[in-house]
């Protein structure tokens, strides 16, 4: 390990200027395909953290040290809302002098007392303590960092440190974050100062947002190590802020918290083969679970699903399937009774599972996240995402050491009372890297309500349909109907969302015609309900790395 500089006072001041210009949009400027022979960096909003990653590996880091940097750093652009240090975070990784990939899960933990998760509140019911969960995202950080890195830890948290210390601006996004959370970060004392740190009034656009104690907090992680945050001060104020707020964290649960690594899940697909990531983890099970039944239906032989309208609605009812993970619907459960089939989860991402449940689908009648995904100059790639998990900052209005607790437990009660008391609570998280003959050709990292489709669609895209990245990329986003079933919809048969002007009137009745009806979403709707992904491909033959900038997405990118 060795130190670097990447504090943002050192950035030439011109593009310093330029990327904090740019994080007050959500959207890059215009479309571009972005690339180098060199290295590579993709991330969701934030072109801050974006330069920062940049920084880290034109100063001799790896791929390993960029995400940290960036995701470091996302957070506290983000000003903590919809990612957290005491959140959580998902990696699959390429190293390049093993020739392996590995995965790396950094989730939720329960905690050891809490014994009795289903009658955890949800809402305003109080109770807030409850709510928490032992946060992953740190220890995750440093445990990919000594596995991969090669600059000081300390050295990855100097832009956090420095904008948490000199302000961020407060972009038109956040402001109105914080006018429709307020009243949930002001139930405390400890939040109701988080949300003053730009004044007596709630922060607006073009406000100056200072996080003074979260800077103290960095600077003693960047001293200490992170067992700052699991057996030193900040664990300790952490565990009795959720005591007195009825929660049963303990030091202990803190303490021994680990990140697992774990063997990634693959299949192959389209002569490649996809990595996501492997122990707990439900969303890698998904992806590939996709690509199996996508290969057997023959999808990826067929136009792509924004050009047919059969294509569509074939698409749409196997990634509806796929989406219930392990809570199979009764018309499944039959079907494989009928037929002597029962699939364990690990059976699910197999080609047998796939050559069972595709007659199914044939036969059928008519949570905020940062993405990052990095390449480097020796061929190392990180695809990585972390979450706050819940609706910005949560709703619990607990503040520790300027970073505001969120309440990923108020809606997973069935998953932990599936789990013994302690244990690691399985996440949807599915970064992916795709190899052909042993070398990563493309990474992807998803965010979003969608992310499932987000990620199938795209692999079918760029593998199965041979498109280029960009067409892929601005393809229409496929939406995950999250609503109650209703009238006569089927657990695989349901009203699919499309976006406003996707489509034209021919392929809509077509598909209403076929038994799949369609509602459409306005542009804001389709905002929250879409998977946003960033993509870094690798050219096999000239070994340019590329990425694309759309105003349709949230993504933006460097390479050098």
């Amino acid at each position: 390990m060795f130190a670097a500089d990447l504090s943002p006072s050192k950035w030439p001041a011109d593009e310093k200027v330029l990327v904090e210009r740019l994080e007050q949009s959500v959207f890059p400027p215009k479309a571009a395909i972005v690339e180098g022979s060199s290295a590579l960096v993709a991330a969701t909003l934030s072109p801050i953290a974006v330069r920062a990653g940049i920084q880290a590996l034109k100063q001799g880091g790896t791929a390993a040290d960029a995400a940290a940097t960036i995701a470091l750093t996302q957070v506290t652009t983000a000003l903590g809302s919809y990612v957290s240090y005491a959140g959580i975070m998902q990696l699959v990784y390429y190293d390049s002098r093993t020739r392996k990939l590995y995965s790396l899960d950094a989730g939720w933990n329960s905690y050891r007392g809490e014994t009795a998760p289903k009658t955890i509140p949800t809402g305003d019911t109080g109770a807030e303590g409850r709510k928490t969960l032992v946060p992953g995202f740190m220890a995750g950080i440093e445990a990919m960092q000594k596995r991969f890195g090669r600059l000081r830890f300390a050295s990855l948290l100097q832009p956090a440190i420095w904008y948490a210390e000199n302000g961020v601006t407060v972009s038109p996004l956040l402001a109105g974050y914080f006018a429709s959370r307020q009243k949930y970060l002001a139930r405390t004392p400890s939040g109701s100062q988080f949300l003053h740190q730009a004044g007596d009034h709630i922060p607006k656009s073009g406000d100056r947002f200072l996080q003074t104690e979260l800077a103290q907090t960095l600077r003693a992680v960047a001293k200490q190590g992170v067992r700052y945050m699991y057996t030193g001060g900040w664990a300790r104020q952490f565990v009795e802020a959720v005591r007195q707020e009825g929660g049963q964290a303990a030091m202990d649960d803190l303490r021994s918290y680990q990140p697992l690594w774990d063997e990634p899940r693959s299949t192959t697909f389209a002569d490649h083969s996809v990595f996501a990531p492997g122990g707990s983890n439900e969303g890698g099970r998904q992806i590939l679970e996709a690509l199996n039944l996508i290969e057997d239906m023959q999808i990826d032989r067929a136009a792509p699903y924004f050009k047919d309208w059969k294509t569509f609605r074939d698409l749409s009812a196997l990634l509806q399937f796929v989406e219930f993970g392990p809570y199979t619907p009764p018309a499944a459960a039959e079907f494989q009774r009928q037929r002597g089939l029962s699939f364990s989860h690990e059976d699910r991402i197999t080609k047998a599972y796939a050559r069972g449940m595709a007659p199914l689908l044939r036969s059928d009648p008519p949570r905020h996240s940062d993405a990052i995904v990095v390449v480097d100059s020796w061929g190392n790639v990180a695809a990585l995402v972390h979450s706050i998990n819940t609706v910005t900052w949560g709703t619990t209005g607990i503040v520790v050491g300027g970073i505001p607790v969120p309440d990923p437990a108020s809606f997973q009660q069935a998953r932990l009372a599936a789990i013994q008391p302690g244990d690691r609570v399985p996440n949807d998280m599915a970064p992916v890297i795709v190899t052909r003959g042993a070398k990563p050709v493309l990474a992807i990292a998803t965010v979003g309500s969608s992310l499932i489709a987000e990620t199938a669609r795209i692999l079918l895209g760029t593998l199965g349909n041979h498109l280029d990245l960009r067409t892929v990329m601005e393809a229409p986003p496929l939406l995950y109907n999250f609503q109650p079933q209703a009238g006569e919809e089927t657990a695989i048969r349901r009203t699919q969302f499309v976006p406003e002007a996707a489509y034209d009137p021919d392929f809509l009745r077509n598909l209403e015609a076929s038994g799949v009806p369609t509602k459409t979403k306005s542009r804001i709707e389709v905002l929250t309900l879409k998977g946003t992904a960033v993509v870094g491909s690798i050219d096999a033959e000239t070994g340019v790395r590329r990425s694309v900038e759309t105003p349709a997405l949230f993504g933006f990118t460097s390479a050098y």
